[in-house]
């Protein structure tokens, strides 16, 4: 269990980004404790996947602060040993299409600096393999896969250096109902397993199933913060009375 003194993985006050003037985050506070899964909710243009890229310190904030583990990840820039406690899936996997998912991981694995030798190197490949379920398509090309097996892939690309913050940036988008289901049982086995993550979903079903707490944000701000997530009907009531047009924004499968 986390004690009152231990870094929690974020900790935003008055976070706020713009892009030409134009403010997309205004005044973020915002902790999320270990072991979280946090769903971050809101209509198009809510601030949501800006507020995700802040995070994982691909855009850095126009104000505010920003900690991750206890240190400074804004104003101060974030630190290479920093940046290796966190992961992010995006849209796109992120991985070479001429290679093997094994020789991505590898590529990867390199790049982190994840093994001192190579066969501690490939020990920790096999066990990523493993953990999104891709022993079946590890030796096959990239180009070959489906949307669903991409987005496993990218999974254990994001999670091969064992990153203690995981963020998701609408994971699920394009993946049929089987792929769906793999990749949430992932998620499931890397938040049981002490992953922190936080994700950009709009699918309420999704979000009740995995999340632990779901943030709705609204022109940039935190419009309620709902901890435990509610079950589905009541999250998808509380969702629409949030935001004017949620019903446009975001999919029930109820």
């Amino acid at each position: 269990m986390e004690s009152d003194a231990s870094p929690i993985p974020i900790r935003a006050r008055a976070l706020a980004k713009s892009y030409a003037l134009r403010p997309v985050l205004r005044a973020i506070d915002l902790d999320v404790r270990t072991g979280e899964c946090v769903a971050l909710l809101g209509a198009n243009g809510a601030g949501k996947s800006t507020l995700l890229r802040v995070l994982a310190g691909i855009a850095r904030p126009s104000g505010g602060t920003l900690d991750l583990f206890g240190e400074s990840f804004h104003p101060q820039r974030p630190t290479p040993p920093m940046l290796a406690r966190v992961g992010f899936v995006g849209h796109e996997p992120l991985v070479y299409r001429d290679l093997t998912p094994r020789q991505n991981l590898d590529f990867f694995a390199r790049v982190y600096g994840v093994g001192g030798t190579s066969s501690l190197r490939e020990e920790r490949i096999d066990r990523a393999i493993a953990a999104v379920r891709l022993e079946r398509h590890a030796d096959r090309d990239v180009r070959t896969l489906s949307r669903g097996t991409l987005q496993r892939l990218a999974l254990a690309r994001a999670t091969l250096h064992e990153p203690d913050l995981l963020l998701l940036d609408e994971a699920f988008t394009g993946l049929d109902a089987p792929g769906r289901d793999r990749f949430a049982a992932s998620l499931s086995d890397l938040h049981r397993a002490g992953t922190t993550i936080a994700m950009v979903s709009h699918d309420l079903a999704e979000v009740a199933a995995l999340a632990t707490r779901a943030i709705v944000l609204r022109g940039g701000r935190i419009a309620e913060d709902l901890s435990p997530v509610p079950d589905l009907p009541e999250l998808t009531e509380r969702y629409r009375a949030l935001v004017d047009d949620g019903s446009r924004d975001v999919v029930d499968r109820t």
